[in-house]
């Protein structure tokens, strides 16, 4: 997960946990004594807005181990956060080929989920049709291309707002997370990040 912003970090862990981003926010807010709503917190997700000390807060909420560093990440994993010395790992190679195996079985997955999803990558959205699409109940709108929200049964998958289609998509975290990434790539200072619903 070193790839993935905080704010991604996050909101897998509290998949994981079966925790809401607004039972986090609640948390959150009793900790500080400071205002915060569900959607302030998926808001500062989203853009991945937070400073050392919240991102160690939120960490230690989630029981999760927090790590801060400028390294470049191939350094970081053979550094020790103490004496800064080269760590020694055990491994066996019944080990290595496990972890072969699973990272093939990973971007096989991947490959296959995000085969049929054609999202928008241009900034621009398509006019919205509130006879065809789906209305915000919100905004009272149509939902935006690119919406993100958790799939209401399916645990470990996203529905993505295609304004195109006027419907969603579903796929997997791991995908979802790994087109944003190279969508990122692609689109350098162009990118605009997905918008977060839950």
């Amino acid at each position: 997960m070193e790839n993935l912003t905080f704010g991604e970090q996050v909101k897998i862990v509290l998949n994981r946990k079966n925790m809401t981003i607004k039972e986090l926010a609640e948390v959150i807010e009793k900790r500080t004594g400071k205002k915060m709503s569900r959607q302030n917190l998926t808001q500062r997700l989203g853009r991945d807005n937070f400073q050392e000390q919240d991102m160690r807060m939120i960490a230690e909420i989630l029981e999760c181990p927090f790590h801060l560093s400028i390294l470049p990440v191939e350094t970081q994993s053979v550094l020790s956060k103490a004496e800064k010395e080269p760590k020694e790992v055990d491994m066996t190679i019944g080990d290595l080929y496990q972890i072969h195996e699973d990272l093939k079985q990973l971007e096989e997955k991947t490959a296959q989920d995000s085969k049929d999803f054609q999202p928008v990558v241009w900034p621009h959205d398509l006019e919205e049709d509130r006879e065809l699409g789906e209305i915000n109940p919100y905004t009272r709108r149509e939902y935006q291309t690119n919406s993100v929200r958790m799939h209401p049964t399916r645990i470990g998958y996203v529905q993505v707002y295609d304004r195109k289609t006027h419907s969603w998509t579903d796929m997997t975290e791991w995908a979802f997370l790994g087109y944003q990434e190279r969508k990122k790539q692609a689109l350098g200072n162009k990118y605009e990040p997905p918008i977060y619903l839950d």
